[in-house]
């Protein structure tokens, strides 16, 4: 792409080549908050109907619309409506991350969002630049929509931070995004159609932020996720130490929880 920005003869063409050939990375990160501010770990729980914040920071490039596209998005608005939505990805063909972030203000409205949303997810597997934290929370809230194919097709392209994903899934389900039994049939239906590997590596992340930690009780979606956690080890042959899955089996008691992440460390070798 820098060899073919170099053969533009405009002004504009001529800051793009030099903007590629320096290839400043964007710096980018994903903070949710809630009506009485953020969260400030993940295994915080807050008030319901979560809000996103994307946040970009890069050295600006000149080009209005492309700078635009690199600071932070605005917040939704109903007049906005994803506008032009299509068309970002293209002024940004090499930045995926960045064109990810802006889709995340639209993610968690759900009865407000168009119904196609999720064809603007899978047109990121098509562009360049790495994944990271905004690419995989697109694929974890589709995913809590029974969105297979999405999942699938990320992970066949090779495009699938499946430990993020997880964690961004853990953190859908604590923030009452989603549900369990809709993750878990998903997930099952992923790893069934081969992206077993994929399916334990989303788990271990999903695990890490959604099991309860010392303070909180275990409920029964937890012990579900480390039953689904058990079939997911053994199809990947998955071996070694999983401190979530430690921390849980060490709690006191034989409840079905305490009992469940017992077997989980040992079918990993614990």
């Amino acid at each position: 792409m820098i060899d073919r920005a170099g053969k533009l003869t405009s002004e504009a063409g001529a800051t793009l080549a030099r903007r590629l050939a320096a290839r400043p990375e964007p710096e980018l990160r994903v903070d949710w908050s809630h009506a009485n501010g953020d969260y400030t770990h993940d295994r915080q729980r807050g008030e319901h109907s979560p809000r996103l914040r994307p946040r970009i920071r890069v050295e600006p490039t000149g080009l209005a619309l492309v700078d635009t596209l690199l600071s932070d998005p605005r917040p939704w608005t109903f007049e906005d409506h994803g506008r032009y939505m299509e068309s970002w990805r293209l002024t940004l063909p090499s930045d995926r991350e960045a064109v990810a972030m802006h889709l995340l203000p639209h993610l968690l409205n759900i009865w407000e969002r168009p119904g196609y949303f999720h064809r603007y997810v899978a047109a990121l597997f098509s562009q360049d630049g790495p994944v990271g934290e905004a690419t995989a929370l697109l694929i974890a809230a589709q995913v809590a929509e029974r969105g297979r194919d999405l999942l699938l097709s990320a992970a066949a392209a090779g495009l699938l931070p499946a430990v993020e994903c997880g964690r961004q899934l853990g953190l859908c389900l604590r923030r009452d995004v989603a549900r369990m039994s809709d993750v878990r049939a998903i997930l099952e239906e992923c790893a069934e159609r081969g992206a077993h590997r994929e399916v334990w590596q989303i788990m271990t992340g999903l695990l890490a932020v959604y099991l309860p930690g010392p303070d909180e009780r275990p409920h029964a979606s937890h012990t579900q996720a480390l039953s689904f956690a058990i079939d997911a080890a053994r199809r990947a042959g998955a071996r070694g130490p999983l401190p979530a899955a430690e921390e849980a089996a060490a709690r006191k008691g034989a409840s079905r929880f305490v009992r469940t992440a017992r077997a989980l460390h040992a079918q990993l070798g614990g």
